[in-house]
């Protein structure tokens, strides 16, 4: 565990078995919060922080979850039943999936296949349990205010929440993964939007955040990373679609050509993880791709 700033500290939750690329924050401090609650494999670790920071369960008042996918939600039911005064905030378009998981669960095991089982379980949670905020709202924790910011693109139902008082700034999946000291796209299936992504980076840098707290995985000081997302997204896109392109329009080829290129640019593709992190952001764009197309834009 590590103390970020304040009575902030991340939790290293050994996301898919790997130290790194996977974290939960936790706030202490009177109404004690959460922000992301992992996958359900991930609770005993969150457990065992909160006891470390002399933190009782029934003293977390919030789980502050930036969107609904598992490995940032999936553990949401399994701890509310340990910490039973704590709610589940969450974006408006995303309480149903928490409330019934099942549709969330199918399309994650589309979209993972073998790699399902290190997702865990998703379990409903009930609908007293689940607090959707207004755009902008805050919620007071001990010293600290965090307030609610719509940030569709990675998702429609998509939520980053900003530490007012230490500039603390918690992006989920809005401003890509950080890991090892590189950025790399969240542009996975079935809902990434170019556009949206583009527009929440900026407003999210009008925060003026001094410290961007990736869920993958840490902090890094500054907002410059937001820019960088920015002109990676952009990138990322042009790659996508000249692979698209290169293989007249064939998905299965695209791919192949578009790992050779990111082998010859130095990305980690021989890395089975990120390598499938990787394909499956590719498959986002090719997804967005094709909806642009079929809008005819």
């Amino acid at each position: 565990m590590k103390r970020i700033a304040g009575e902030v500290y991340l939790v290293d939750v050994w996301q898919f078995g790997r130290a790194g690329l996977g974290g939960v924050y936790l706030i202490r401090g009177e109404g004690a919060a959460l922000v992301e609650a992992g996958t359900s494999l991930a609770v005993p670790r969150i457990l065992t922080a909160l006891e470390e920071l002399g933190i009782s369960r029934g003293k977390v008042r919030w789980i502050f979850v930036t969107h609904v996918h598992l490995d940032h939600a999936g553990g949401a039911g399994v701890l509310v039943r340990q910490l039973p005064q704590a709610r589940v905030v969450v974006h408006p378009r995303g309480a149903r999936h928490l409330a019934d998981p099942r549709r969330l669960l199918s399309s994650v095991r589309q979209a993972v296949g073998d790699r399902f089982p290190l997702y865990g379980e998703a379990i409903p949670i009930p609908e007293e349990q689940l607090y959707v905020p207004e755009d902008g709202e805050v919620f007071p924790v001990g010293k600290h205010r965090i307030r609610a910011v719509d940030a569709p693109g990675h998702a429609p139902h998509h939520l980053c929440f900003f530490e007012e008082t230490q500039g603390l700034l918690f992006t989920g999946d809005a401003a890509g993964l950080w890991l090892d000291g590189r950025l790399f796209p969240a542009t996975v299936p079935p809902s990434f939007d170019l556009e949206l992504s583009l527009a929440t980076l900026e407003r999210i840098s009008a925060l003026d955040p001094k410290v961007v707290c990736y869920t993958h995985f840490g902090p890094r000081s500054g907002a410059e990373g937001l820019r960088e997302y920015a002109e990676l997204l952009l990138q990322w896109l042009g790659w996508v679609r000249d692979a698209w392109q290169e293989a007249s329009w064939d998905e299965g080829t695209a791919v192949k050509l578009l790992l050779e290129q990111l082998a010859r640019e130095g990305w980690p593709v021989h890395d089975p993880l990120l390598r499938e992190d990787l394909l499956m952001s590719a498959q986002g764009v090719l997804g967005y791709l094709k909806r642009r197309e079929a809008e005819g834009a």
